[in-house]
């Protein structure tokens, strides 16, 4: 509604709002969306945020890119619970919250991205998009398009659930399995003037108005807490949900709603963790991880967002790995609290349990880890993960055995 333009977060050369899916003109640095805030600020008040009756993200419309509403493809996405987890044995800190973004229409927070991703599609007069995925993302994508009434090609990552591809050729996709998927999806938009539903980096391929979906999660999360956590803990891979959080922080802050913004912690597998290695080396440069292999297949990327480092170090977060069995004991743990996560999801309560134990979390602080998407949705993965047989026509002596405790 008071989107002025674009802005490159690297030489920040600014331009306007339009179709400009091939990062900075100058330096070719990823762009971002800039509000008038002064105007955001004149027109509204957190407080009037929290009293708005409308159940998705596009409550916090002021600080969204679109401003045709009737461009605006919604499925009552946003606003997700918080829930909290009691220390225990298994989860040492007294102040953690899971921010459920599993309770989304496509059960992942993907959804807030392409809400406004594809929104601003309908604005600038696409009705065509593509994307590629290894699963969440391209189900949320081909949701939105059956919703916005938009073609959609989705090219997709062999790994990813079969089920999810069902959901998206039921949602009218075009699905194409392929393993190297950015050349083809390159050739889609700069030579066929399809629509990016994709990331906002790296480029060559990208979208500046998906991230401004992925902010509203901190709008959500401070609502919801009364105040800004101390830390917002986010599984990364090329890292736009975490910077589009940081944004959302900042935007608040800078309009005098909050007086500080949490630190943002990233959370890498070991095997795929191109964005910890940067932070480690204090390198600006995100490397390439050839055949990156780890069960959190949603965070598996080769390589992520040099923006997402940026947004790490300014909050005075962290980037940390975490192995596979951490992983995967954190979503058995999240199981046991009735949370079904994804163990991508799960990895942000893994980091959170790393972190505290090298002291970057006091016990006493509050903590959001986001839950990006649901175990359900990755049936092949979470096979792995049950260890217990099912009990199969067991009789009626054992069921009784069973109910007496004998």
């Amino acid at each position: 509604m008071f989107a002025v333009g674009l802005r490159c977060v690297d030489c920040r050369l600014e331009t306007d709002l339009g179709g400009h899916f091939f990062g900075c003109g100058g330096c070719g640095g990823a762009l971002e969306t800039v509000y008038d805030e002064a105007r955001v600020a004149a027109s509204v008040t957190i407080d009037e945020w929290r009293g708005r009756d409308d159940r998705s993200m596009w409550r916090y419309r002021e600080l969204l890119p679109v401003a045709d509403q009737s461009a605006v493809i919604s499925l009552g996405e946003g606003r997700t619970p918080l829930i909290h987890l009691p220390a225990s044995a298994g989860n040492p800190l007294s102040g953690v919250w899971v921010q459920n973004e599993t309770v989304n229409p496509t059960y992942s927070f993907k959804d807030r991205f392409h809400s406004s991703a594809q929104s601003m599609a309908r604005q600038l007069g696409y009705d065509r998009i593509a994307c590629s995925t290894t699963g969440n993302h391209g189900m949320s994508a081909a949701a939105y398009a059956a919703r916005g009434g938009l073609r959609c090609v989705i090219l997709v990552d062999p790994r990813a659930p079969v089920v999810q591809r069902q959901w998206m050729r039921l949602f009218g996709a075009t699905v194409i399995v392929e393993m190297r998927r950015q050349p083809p999806l390159e050739n889609f938009v700069r030579n066929h003037g399809w629509y990016p539903s994709t990331y906002m980096t790296p480029n060559p391929v990208a979208t500046p108005y998906g991230m401004e979906g992925y902010k509203t999660m901190a709008y959500d999360a401070t609502l919801a807490l009364g105040r800004v956590p101390d830390h917002f803990i986010v599984p990364i891979a090329a890292g736009d949900g975490l910077y589009g959080p940081w944004k959302g922080f900042g935007e608040m802050a800078r309009l005098g709603w909050t007086d500080s913004i949490p630190k943002l912690h990233g959370i890498q597998p070991v095997a795929a963790n191109p964005i910890v290695r940067s932070f480690r080396d204090g390198s600006d440069t995100v490397p390439y991880i050839q055949d990156p292999e780890t069960i959190a297949l949603s965070i598996g990327d080769p390589t992520g967002g040099a923006m997402t480092l940026r947004a790490i170090r300014e909050s005075g977060g962290q980037a940390i790995d975490v192995s596979d069995e951490e992983i995967v004991a954190a979503t058995r743990y999240a199981a046991t609290a009735g949370l079904s996560p994804e163990p991508s999801s799960a990895a942000s309560l893994a980091g959170a349990w790393a972190l505290a134990r090298d002291g970057k979390i006091a016990a006493h602080e509050t903590v959001v880890c986001l839950i990006t998407g649901a175990g359900p949705k990755w049936p092949e993965t979470t096979d792995l993960l049950v260890e217990e047989d099912e009990i199969v026509n067991p009789g009626s002596e054992w069921l009784e055995r069973l109910a007496t405790g004998a």
